[in-house]
């Protein structure tokens, strides 16, 4: 069974990731990164220290939030069945939190290779 603990953590390790290696990879980008690709095509660059490249790098932040933040709003809607299956949906929504922050980890993460 998930621990809530043991999900933070791990979400917040794989969360972390992206902001470690845009930290590591910085030297290393031209002054212009792309961000945008149209096909093989980048057509939409930016400075490497931006606000786009950043909000790109908290992206598995922001999955992290939405999916804590729609497990609240699901809790209080449906309540009653809620304390029924407890256990179950704790396994569950856990589950989903751990997948959804570290593959919005892993799309930051090939994002942040191909620019450089």
């Amino acid at each position: 069974m998930f621990k809530s603990r043991l999900t933070m953590l791990l979400c917040s390790a794989a969360a972390i990731v992206p902001i470690v290696l845009y930290f590591y990879l910085y030297p290393r980008m031209p002054d212009f990164v792309p961000i945008h690709y149209n096909g093989a095509t980048a057509d939409r660059f930016v400075n490497k220290w931006s606000v786009d490249v950043a909000l790109l790098c908290l992206l598995s932040w922001f999955g992290f939030g939405f999916m804590r933040l729609l497990q609240f709003l699901l809790r209080k809607i449906f309540l009653n069945s809620y304390i029924h299956n407890v256990a179950f949906i704790h396994r569950i929504w856990n589950a989903a939190t751990l997948l959804v922050t570290a593959g919005f980890a892993a799309i930051s993460v090939c994002a942040l290779l191909a620019m450089i």
